[in-house]
């Protein structure tokens, strides 16, 4: 690839997912971008090989160029292009080992351009074993979902509801950072018997362009985390935060994304 071109998809990801970016309305599954803050390329409990299929389409009458990139526990795994033709469609049954050669997990934010033509993303995080394929299917996020950030001062709060942790079901939480600086999260984690003060506090320290993940330490039934973003007052492309919920036997899980509320009512 030509000098010229490497530094303008480096120029283009200094705006992606910024605040330019709209997130696609609620009434729609198509946008400009999209970030999906936990696939994975890497092994699991009980002998699963977790990997992350994601399906790219192109609507146009014309070909169109995507950025892509990867932001990993040590920070970004780099920035790729994708072309799509008139009307492809691109599947990638491990998307991190076919497009970035990497082992391990992260988050993935995918954006047109120019800014100016939508295109079809889904995914979902897969792995196999004797009874057959499993999987949990992933949300594609926007900036409107970015992380209440209280360094901006921002009100409201960012929360994923519905977390099961017992015998058979184990969850996580993590968040993705789409800028380059590095940012602070807090997760305050409210069980059954934790109406007014946390069960647990938990804190993920994530480096520019980078991603972190932990279990949730308390046992419930209807488990809800609550996220502010702490530092880094200057990240307009904003972090973005998950639960999910996975059964201990089979593996199969539930992503569950932290939705933004801005007003507390």
């Amino acid at each position: 690839m030509k000098k010229s071109a490497v530094l303008g998809i480096l120029l283009l990801s200094s705006t992606l997912l910024g605040a330019e970016l709209p997130s696609p309305e609620p009434e729609s599954l198509v946008g400009l971008g999209y970030v999906f803050p936990s696939t994975a390329n890497a092994p699991g409990a009980n002998g699963a090989y977790f990997k992350t299929r994601m399906v790219l389409t192109n609507p146009h009458t014309t070909r169109i160029l995507l950025a892509a990139v990867l932001d990993t526990q040590t920070g970004s795994a780099g920035i790729k292009t994708i072309i799509l033709e008139v009307g492809e469609t691109r599947v990638y049954e491990n998307f991190l080992q076919d497009v970035f050669a990497y082992t391990g997990g992260g988050g993935v934010g995918l954006m047109e351009v120019t800014e100016t033509r939508p295109f079809y993303a889904s995914a979902e995080v897969w792995a196999e074993n004797a009874n057959g394929r499993f999987s949990t299917s992933l949300f594609g996020m926007g900036i409107a979902d970015r992380v209440v950030n209280l360094a901006n001062k921002d009100t409201g709060y960012s929360l994923a509801a519905g977390v099961r942790v017992n015998a058979s079901n184990r969850a996580n939480v993590g968040c993705v950072n789409m800028y380059y600086a590095a940012a602070q999260v807090r997760a305050d984690v409210y069980n059954e018997s934790s109406a007014t003060v946390p069960a647990a506090q938990l804190v993920l320290d994530l480096p520019g362009s980078g991603w972190a993940q932990t279990s949730v330490p308390v046992t419930g039934e209807n488990i809800r985390i609550f996220f502010w973003q702490l530092t880094a007052a200057e990240n307009p492309h904003g972090t973005y935060c998950y639960a999910v919920n996975v059964n201990n036997q089979s593996n199969d899980g539930t992503s569950i994304p932290a939705a933004r509320i801005d007003r507390i009512r």
